[in-house]
């Protein structure tokens, strides 16, 4: 099977984020081969992982994780600037896999940061690839931001959550992107009946402005193979049902592989010539 060449954007998500492990086993089962890889938030955390050749182990430690195992990498700051030091979480990965300079892995990588004083997009594809994902995962309000040369520095999905335009291409590779916070599969009259607390009414705000920001970034830089995963499929913080959300962004990716191939089918037909 002749290798198809993919560039690949991974979405911010919190926990569906995992979904992205299923979604890059499908497109190697497809004949799919990862070129470079660009990521904001969780989407950061797993390209991360995949970018230094260790995405099987970090799948295995994410399924390992129940939910008392998730409450006990939540470390509380006490603190004005976010609720959580995300030193745990960094520690566990540390444990796991040795930090090393972005410029060194075996895949070009790339994580998208926002910085909180100017509102500017920080790209980083140099340096620390720990420091870098901690910066992109740095939820506004839940984890404390991160300094770095002179900058404070939070989740990337505040200014670009699909960083299609981040992402390293060379000729003859496909543009693949990765949503886990898709339009929701829900129909709106039984949303409209769920009770929302404050944090979820924020929430809830926050996904639909990055929603509508990851459709214009596909309109602006128009993926070849676009997966997508609804925002109300898993939570936020369900990061103790990782074998589920491996398995639904499988499924997705399959979905997707199989609607494009139906569509290059027919547009193969439609350009075939009439008989004479």
């Amino acid at each position: 099977m002749e290798k198809k060449r993919a560039a690949l954007v991974l979405a911010g998500g919190g926990a569906r984020g995992i979904a992205h492990i299923g979604a890059i086993e499908e497109l190697y089962a497809a004949g799919y081969e990862v070129t470079a890889v660009a990521g904001t938030s969780m989407g950061a955390l797993v390209g991360g992982m995949f970018a230094s050749g260790h995405l099987a182990l970090f799948k295995e430690w994410l399924c390992g994780l129940d939910a008392r195992k998730v409450f006990d990498l939540v470390d509380l700051a006490w603190s004005t600037e976010g609720l959580v030091k995300g030193d745990r979480v960094m520690g566990a990965l540390g444990e796991l896999v040795t930090d090393r300079p972005i410029e060194q892995l075996p895949i070009p990588f790339a994580a998208v940061a926002t910085d909180v004083v100017t509102g500017e997009e920080v790209v980083l594809d140099r340096g620390s690839l720990y420091e870098a994902i901690r910066a992109s995962i740095s939820i506004p309000s839940v984890f404390r931001p991160v300094r770095r040369d002179g900058r404070i520095l939070v989740d990337g999905a505040a200014v670009n959550p699909m960083p299609l335009d981040r992402v390293q291409r060379t000729p003859g590779d496909n543009l693949v992107a990765v949503d886990v916070s898709a339009r929701y599969s829900d129909a709106p009259e039984r949303r409209s009946c769920t009770s929302l607390n404050h944090y979820q009414m924020l929430h809830s705000a926050s996904e639909i402005m990055q929603q509508r920001i990851t459709q214009l970034m596909c309109r602006l830089h128009r993926p070849d193979l676009l997966v997508e995963l609804p925002t109300d499929s898993f939570g936020v913080f369900e990061f103790y049902r990782a074998a589920e959300i491996v398995e639904a962004g499988r499924r997705a990716t399959r979905a997707a592989l199989r609607a494009l191939e139906r569509s290059q089918r027919q547009s193969s037909l439609r350009e075939r010539p009439i008989p004479a």
